[in-house]
């Protein structure tokens, strides 16, 4: 049985990078950013693609506090490995391909079916949460202001932001274990156990911050890129990050945009309007996506190696 499935394994990360390659190379306007490219240019995207990478160790370290209060422990490594090994399914157009694959990995390695899917949940609500606060907060403090944010951007954060509050609310002010929830007499604690229950605040607050710290990361490699491709001043940092974080959001909402694309950068570009012309927005934001793209592959790379390595040091202690 473990020969199949180390086939299938292969199997489905070969066509995963092969559809990546083919992805970025019709995706990704070679000639614009070519002629925005430079040694200090390029040591830009490497350090923010490097920072964008750490995303997933934090990422992991954040599932496994919310695997931790389904009654689970599970090493960081290991989910970090997991995470980065299905990185590149997010391209696949649908959104669905990233989750299947995660899900079939994290079973595989006996994670129960209810916890997965209640810590993905848990952790869709945190990480959409934590894009609205960082991206309203850092667009507060850069230099154009909150009050330049788009009308349909406030008004898609009007009925948002109070959604993602009230289950940001409900996941951290109280901790029902599900274990305890599903041997309630009630019905309605039963049903809150079979959906996992609710994390409280010792679990979902240090999430929340993993997550937040995750936009801060981000927003600070594309902060460097734009100084290093000679952006003007006005893309600063806090505006750089309320920009990627607010465009997350809207990206990840987007049905069948394969990881935001397309979507994300023209919210972005709507969100930094103003800051630089529209040629050099162009610039910076296809600079952008190609920054998550290497950091995705590098994720890719080293996570498919750890899990193999990972592999075969079982079989042979066997």
């Amino acid at each position: 049985m473990k020969l199949p499935w180390r086939a299938l394994g292969y199997l489905a990360a070969t066509i995963f990078a092969g559809y990546f390659a083919w992805f970025v190379a019709g995706s990704i306007d070679l000639a614009m950013l070519e002629s925005a490219m430079s040694p200090g240019v390029l040591a830009a995207l490497a350090l923010s693609a490097l920072l964008y990478a750490a995303i997933i160790p934090i990422t992991g370290w954040a599932w496994a506090r919310l695997l931790s209060g389904q009654g689970e422990r599970w090493r960081v490594s290991r989910l970090a490995a997991l995470l980065a090994a299905t990185q590149l399914a997010k391209y696949v157009p649908g959104n669905i391909a990233q989750h299947a694959s995660r899900a079939a990995l994290a079973t595989r390695d006996g994670m129960a079916v209810k916890s997965f899917f209640s810590t993905v949940a848990q952790e869709t609500i945190l990480a959409a949460a934590a894009s609205v606060v960082v991206g309203v907060l850092m667009y507060a403090i850069s230099a154009p202001g909150a009050g330049r944010l788009p009308d349909d951007a406030r008004a898609g954060l009007l009925w948002v932001g109070p959604l993602l509050g009230l289950a940001f609310i409900a996941l951290a002010s109280v901790r029902v274990s599900p274990q305890h929830a599903s041997a309630s007499p009630h019905r309605l604690m039963r049903l809150l156990g079979r959906m996992g229950g609710l994390p409280g605040a010792k679990v979902a607050l240090p999430a929340f911050a993993a997550y937040a710290l995750n936009y801060l990361l981000i927003g600070l490699g594309l902060w460097i890129v734009a100084r290093a491709s000679g952006m003007p001043s006005s893309l600063d940092f806090p505006l750089v990050t309320a920009a990627f974080a607010l465009s997350w959001l809207i990206g990840f909402l987007a049905p069948g945009a394969p990881a935001g694309l397309g979507v994300r950068e023209g919210i972005m570009v709507v969100l930094l309007s103003g800051a630089a012309d529209n040629a050099q927005l162009l610039v910076f934001v296809l600079l952008a996506r190609l920054v998550t793209m290497l950091g995705d592959a590098c994720n890719f790379l080293i996570g498919t190696a750890w899990l193999a390595v990972d592999q075969t040091k079982r079989n042979h202690s066997q």
